[in-house]
Order: structure tokens, then sequence, then C-alpha cells
């Protein structure tokens, strides 16, 4: 399956979110896993490349190195309308530069590039000929993501971590996945953005009024598939008593009635049977930890751990809970 991570809201933590999804899932089913930074803050790249500080470092060896998506990107502005045969070449096995991880995850690192190239996509998707023009550059990281399952294997799963915007670079990592996963966060922002989603992705609402100028409609007119919403998340939900405060689940509620509203309007942009709604609690100094170290949730065990000038606790009892909410979440993937 091929899963994209997107809110159009920022601060959701959706990186975070990826990262631990991808490697609780290697580890457990043992199947190559490949994560597809496609965020120009590169977040995400930075953990799986050993975390804070180091990891940026490696990172920006890669991007000089054009090693990329921006380096996937720069081959396919070359050659828009076909593949190159260099796909894979952009695929980093993570394990090789940090040792902490599983042995079958797999990154495609990020680029703040993707700013700039976002505007050459948008002008070579919509010159007039070939015909074809924006269903072919459109496709670009389905293509990346096509040949990276080619060369890893069936059972290969992809997680795309995409940019709160919708921007020409998420409009393509909309076309490459197959089912999306929503994380939120407690607030009317988070609400508001699934109103956002659906009318960006599936053009439900104001997104009717722009007809065939609109995302959706330019996918229809190609007979691109758009992903089905697969699962909403609460994260960095605080709890008491096992489940969400009273706050928290009174937010919660009016993101699953937006989500209502959303499936009722648009039924067929929903995985059959879903959505499935997920509590994931506050990780507190769990994502502090994973993340500045490079370190899976797994490995990850109760104690004092170095961050900059500071040694955060990790207890015991929050770790279980996060772990337990994961492995819930995991379940339905």
């Amino acid at each position: 399956m091929r899963y994209a991570v997107w809110n159009n809201k920022g601060g959701v933590g959706k990186s975070f979110l990826s990262f631990v999804l991808a490697t609780e899932i290697a580890h457990e089913r043992g199947v190559p896993v490949v994560l597809i930074d496609m965020c120009p803050q590169a977040n995400l790249s930075e953990i799986v490349l050993g975390g804070n500080g180091i990891g940026s470092e490696r990172l920006d060896k890669l991007i000089s190195e054009r090693k990329t998506i921006g380096g996937y990107f720069d081959s396919r502005i070359n050659s828009p309308h076909a593949r190159t045969g260099s796909e894979t070449e952009f695929l980093l096995d993570a394990r090789l530069v940090n040792e902490n991880l599983p042995r079958v995850v797999y990154i495609v690192a990020g680029d703040p590039s993707l700013e700039l190239q976002a505007q050459v996509i948008n002008q070579i998707s919509s010159q007039s000929l070939p015909v074809e023009s924006w269903r072919n550059v459109h496709s670009w990281v389905a293509d990346l993501v096509d040949e990276c399952i080619k060369k890893l294997g069936p059972t290969t799963m992809v997680f795309v971590d995409c940019n709160p915007s919708f921007s020409a670079y998420t409009e393509l990592s909309m076309i490459a996945a197959e089912s999306l996963i929503v994380p939120c966060s407690s607030d009317g922002s988070s609400a508001r953005a699934i109103d956002n989603v659906g009318s960006l992705l599936y053009g439900v609402g104001k997104g009717a009024d722009y007809g065939a100028a609109n995302f959706p409609a330019r996918a229809q007119q190609f007979m691109m598939k758009l992903p089905e919403i697969h699962s909403v998340v609460l994260n960095r939900s605080t709890r008491y008593n096992k489940k969400a405060s009273k706050a928290f689940g009174a937010m919660f509620d009016e993101i699953k009635s937006r989500v209502a509203k959303l499936q009722q309007s648009s039924p067929d942009s929903f995985v059959k049977g879903g959505p499935y709604y997920e509590d994931v609690p506050d990780s507190h100094s769990v994502a502090i930890v994973c993340s500045h170290q490079g370190l899976p949730l797994y490995a990850l065990k109760p104690g004092k751990y170095e961050v900059h000038d500071t040694e955060p606790q990790v207890n015991a009892e929050p770790l279980q809970r996060y772990r337990t909410a994961v492995a819930t979440f995991i379940s339905s993937i």
C-alpha cells in the first residue's frame, strides 16, 4: 500500500508519525518500507538520517550531491514526459547511515528546492502540447514509487510525508498515494482543515466553485485516481483515565463531525469501512528523544537521554501508552 500523510495544517506531527509508522512496520513485519519526504523543510529526513545535528549534516551532503527528491525532480524537469531509468538512484538504504533503524527502511530525502521546483512543475504541466502534459508531470512521484517497488518487491509499503501547503509537489504526492492518513491536533484549525481537505483534494464545497480548473477535476479528466481517506488521527492528545481529556475529546468530536459531512458529500473518497479514527496520545519526551537521536520507538527505553544541554526523562508509563496507541493504529494499516 501507498500512504500519504497529509493535512492542510502544519504542526500536527505528520513527520514524526511517518517515522514511527515506517520503522515500527518494518521492525514488526520485516517488509521493505519506503519513506518519501515531500516537505521542503525535510524534518523527516533529518530524523531518519540520524537525528538532530548529524542528520542535518548528512542531509546537507545529500542535497549537495542532488541525491534527494529535488535531485529526482531535476532529472524529470529534463525529461518531463518519460521515466529516466535512474529513479531508484535517489533511494537510500537508511540503515547504511543510521544503524539504529531496521534493515528494510529506505528514504528519498527531502529538499528545500521543492519550493522553487513547484513553479517549474506548474509551467510544464500547463503546456498545451503534448496533450498529456498535466498527466505526465503529475505522475513523477508515482513513477518514482513504482520503480522503488519494482526494486524492493511487491510487499513494499510506502509513506509519503507531505507539506501542509497544497502546492504542486503536494498534488504529485496525492497522485502517488492510494490511501490518505490525516493527522489532526485538538484545535479549531484542524477542524477547518478537514473542510480544506475536502475542497482541495476532492472538490467538495468551495472546491466545486472552480469547475474544471481545480485539481480533482483535472485528475478526473486524465483518469488519475485520488487517494481514499484511510484514517483520521487525533495526534498528541492529552489523556485522562485512558481516554482523551474532555477538552480534547470535544474537539475530536467536532473533527469527526466535519469528516462525516465530507463522507456524506463524497463517499467514494473514503476506504471501504473507513475512516478509522485513531487516538494517539501526546508523546511527551518520546518524540524529542527519538527525533534527536534518530531512534525508533521500539528501541526506546525508559531513562534519561542527552538532548543538547538537557537530559529529558522518558518514563515507562507514557512510553507504553504511546506504544499501545501506535500498535493499535498500525493494526489497521
